[in-house]
């Protein structure tokens, strides 16, 4: 304190002050026993060092069940580094711009939060303080949207000396955002990022697909303001409640170890299984739907951070997958408009970090399993209009480049569905039927197997039926020369 105040009297550059203070404060010894709470249930208490965002060691476990999910699997079942790993999975990242510009001033403010976000419903308070979770959360109670437009630009005052009651503070991602309240509603504020400012647009795409589809989704907006900074960003409601709240995947496959030889997607189910959720079909086709989703948009950067499950935090029961959201990250939305012309690369060598090395390989794991989801792909049909003409209010995107993005958007469609539609094993019976057939007439053989096929069942009758509208047959002879080739790729 006496070095502070030193400074203050006797130094005329501010930002000095403000740096040695905040030294002080990060290396001094201020661990102080620090409580979790899970709404209003005290779930532990362990040591807490509020200036480094650090827990120590646990001191007293209250409630078991209420503790976050798969804590006890995580980093060689050591609790306490489990404990540290979940803390700061909820915190603005330190990679992230926002933080990196302001780190002092953001370690300050961080000290002084309960940690309260708006994806789920854990936060924390100094031993014996009387803070309640009524007072603190941010699904009942306002909170300080000046920090947010501050680290996006936005003057609006000194930042440390704002209040840190927000829950921008806690809002995971690299992707610059922030939390606003618009009559009433929660929203959260994500920007786009240059060169070409698609991630906005790319969140409309995905929402529109998952619309047409019919699969479940976040609905999203996007606004773009012109001016000398000019903005791009998208908007989306809270998807949770002051009732539920969002536990990442990636904690999920903490529930149980994972067996040798077992992949990443059945361990999955099997920890969902294993926490108690029901309905496990539905689970599976909703996760089916982001696998195709994401082939489709080609989306990078879907990982076990960005899709997860709905559960009530008072009863602890789980309300199933949590809807389709986060895709900004797709589209090759920062590759170079001449990288693009070389379409036939980007079928093939999208990354991903979920269930397989690429999105091609992803998709072709599951080909099985979405075919008897008899997904309608003609419901896509134009939406390549619907993406080029919201990109065509992106003022970074110029014409060639939305011509380019819709054209392998409708690739992508196109291989989506004769890969789902063509690498069955229906359509491949379907096929290992036309070409032991003793007709010579090859278009009499595709009749009788079709007719075989509507005898067997509406599952086996829908997937043949999906397959030959997929290889767009112009006329009866077009048709069996298309079957003839997908006869020789087979052998």
């Amino acid at each position: 304190a006496y070095i502070t105040i030193f400074l203050v009297h006797h130094s005329k550059d501010q930002n000095l002050i403000l740096i040695l203070s905040a030294s002080l404060m990060i290396t001094g010894i201020t661990e102080m026993v620090y409580e979790l709470f899970h709404k209003d249930i005290m779930v532990l208490s362990a040591n807490y060092d509020p200036d480094a965002g650090k827990f120590g060691s646990i001191i007293r476990i209250y409630n078991e069940e209420h503790i976050p999910v798969g804590l006890d699997g995580i980093k060689n079942y050591d609790f306490n580094k489990a404990l540290q790993f979940w803390w700061e999975s909820r915190i603005i990242p330190k990679n992230r711009s926002q933080y990196k510009n302001h780190m002092l001033e953001m370690n300050v403010l961080l000290a002084n939060s309960c940690g309260s976000n708006l994806s789920d419903q854990f936060w924390i308070r100094p031993e014996k303080s009387d803070i309640k979770w009524k007072d603190c959360n941010f699904f009942t109670n306002e909170f300080n949207e000046d920090i947010g437009k501050y680290l996006l630009g936005k003057k609006t005052g000194p930042l440390a000396k704002m209040d840190s009651n927000t829950p921008d503070l806690f809002s995971n991602g690299e992707q610059d955002k922030r939390w606003v309240t618009e009559r009433g509603v929660r929203k959260l504020i994500k920007y786009g990022r240059p060169p070409y400012y698609e991630q906005p647009f790319n969140e409309m795409l995905a929402a529109e697909i998952c619309r047409r589809l019919g699969f479940p989704h976040v609905k999203y907006s996007f606004v773009v303001k012109v001016s000398d900074d000019m903005q791009f960003y998208s908007s989306c409601p809270c998807f949770v409640t002051e009732d539920t709240e969002f536990v990442p995947a990636g904690f999920i496959q903490y529930a149980v170890k994972r067996g040798r030889g077992v992949s990443s997607y059945d361990h999955l189910l099997k920890c969902c299984s294993a926490l108690g959720m029901k309905d496990l079909g539905k689970i599976e086709e909703g996760l089916l739907h982001m696998v195709l989703l994401d082939f489709i948009t080609a989306n990078e950067d879907r990982h076990f951070g960005n899709f997860g499950f709905i559960r009530n935090a008072t009863t602890l029961q789980w309300e199933g997958l949590a809807p389709n959201f986060d895709a900004g990250n797709a589209m090759f939305y920062e590759y170079p408009t001449s990288d693009l012309r070389k379409s036939l690369s980007f079928m093939d060598n999208v990354k991903c970090k979920t269930f397989a090395a690429t999105q091609k390989k992803q998709l072709g794991k599951f080909t099985d399993k979405i075919a008897g989801l008899n997904i309608d792909f003609s419901k896509l049909d134009g939406i390549e209009k619907y993406y080029r003409d919201i990109l065509s209010q992106n003022p970074k995107v110029d014409e060639e480049r939305r011509e380019l993005l819709s054209k392998l958007l409708v690739e992508r469609i196109q291989s989506a569905e004769a890969m789902v539609y063509s690498r069955n094993g229906i359509t491949s019976a379907f096929l290992n039927d036309i070409a032991s057939a003793s007709e010579k007439d090859y278009l009499m053989r595709i009749k009788n197997a079709m007719l075989k096929y509507q005898k067997m069942g509406s599952l086996e009758n829908s997937i043949v039926s999906n397959y030959l509208r997929s290889l767009n047959a112009k006329n009866p002879q077009d048709l069996v020369n298309r079957i003839k080739k997908a006869l020789v790729v087979q052998r």
